[in-house]
């Protein structure tokens, strides 16, 4: 894919993300799309395009967050060929009312017009504190 083709199904894919439509994000995704969240999460891999879009569409930050103060804080999407790299920001509370502020980055593989791959960086540190992981 071209970069600015890359650029453009990013920003699809985070407009998307807050409307919950599920059957959109889908749609935004390769029939093998692959999510990896950071190793040290209790959060497995997650494969198929449903189920990508089912967790990150709602499932795993409704799990983990009153979602009524959750925000995303996009700081910069960089893409460069096939591959885009976004880095944001997540604040919220947690379902314990904790207060939660991390920062991302994640990497995205695209193949003809869809994210193929996702990669979830983060202070899982910070986070595995706050959601008594550890």
């Amino acid at each position: 894919m071209q970069t600015e083709e890359t650029r453009s199904l990013i920003k699809t894919y985070y407009e998307t993300l807050p409307t919950g439509d599920r059957k959109k994000l889908a749609s935004l995704f390769t029939e093998d799309v692959v999510w990896y969240p950071p190793q040290s999460t209790p959060i497995g891999v997650i494969e198929g395009p449903e189920a990508v879009a089912a967790e990150l569409g709602g499932d795993t930050p409704k799990k983990l967050f009153d979602m009524k103060t959750f925000r995303l804080t996009i700081h910069r999407i960089l893409a460069d060929g096939d591959t885009a790299v976004v880095q944001h920001a997540i604040s919220a509370k947690s379902k314990d009312g904790e207060q939660y502020d991390n920062e991302y980055c994640w990497v995205y593989q695209c193949r003809d017009g869809k994210i193929a791959k996702i990669e979830e960086y983060a202070d899982t540190l910070k986070a595995a504190r706050i959601f008594k992981w550890v």
